[in-house]
């Protein structure tokens, strides 16, 4: 009789070799999901501080006396009056560019905008908080 026929224990070369190749693709597949999940919980974060950080010098301007908050002109044009860039996190993406811009709207009234840009093409992000504060006020 043919040996090839015989019941033989064990798994041949070609179902050791199957195995293998149909694990390789599912770690392939696991580990492409997983640098996907990895970018975008990194955009998400940087996203994140950037919000905080636009957040919190918009309350800055907010707190201030209005009489503390720069005129500017001519009216109807917003103007920048300060470059806080320095003190974005290290970790959002270059170019990164942080600006507060104010538009004296009238004389008991002024429009406040923070703009926080980072990242450059597809990937550039732009937060930006705005606000506009009375004389004896605020509003949003």
């Amino acid at each position: 009789m043919n040996s090839f026929y015989k019941n033989e224990n064990g798994f041949s070369i070609v179902e050791l070799l199957i195995t293998l190749i149909i694990i390789s693709v599912a770690f392939g597949a696991f580990m492409v999901a997983f640098t996907s999940i990895q970018g975008i919980n990194k955009k998400a974060i940087d996203i994140n501080s950037a919000n905080e950080t636009a957040f919190s010098k918009l309350q800055e301007y907010e707190n201030k006396d209005f009489a503390s908050i720069t005129t500017t002109s001519p009216t109807g044009t917003l103007v920048e009056v300060e470059d806080f860039s320095s003190t974005l996190s290290s970790t959002l993406e270059k170019p990164r560019t942080a600006k507060v811009y104010i538009n004296t709207k009238s004389p008991t009234l002024k429009h406040v905008v923070v703009s926080i840009k980072f990242g450059a093409g597809a990937d550039q992000r732009i937060i930006e908080f705005a606000t506009l504060i009375q004389k004896n006020g605020l509003g949003r």
